[in-house]
């Protein structure tokens, strides 16, 4: 999914807050958007970080309500 600084007012369908963002290695408050993509390894630059365990799970029920 893709992660944005870019946030709105009030969440959208799809969206998860990163409330850990700086443990996430993040450089602003951000959420993600419901935008899958798959990117060939070759082509990422670097790693910023990882999501608490708290985050992912709020991503993983995103995910489980969009896919069904």
């Amino acid at each position: 999914m893709a992660i944005t600084s870019q946030i709105k007012s009030s969440a959208y369908f799809g969206e998860a807050d990163i409330v850990q963002w700086k443990t996430a290695g993040l450089l602003k408050p951000s959420v993600t958007k419901p935008v899958l993509a798959t990117v060939e390894k070759n082509l990422v630059i670097k790693k910023l970080g990882q999501l608490h365990e708290k985050d992912r799970q709020a991503v993983k029920k995103v995910l489980q309500t969009i896919l069904g």
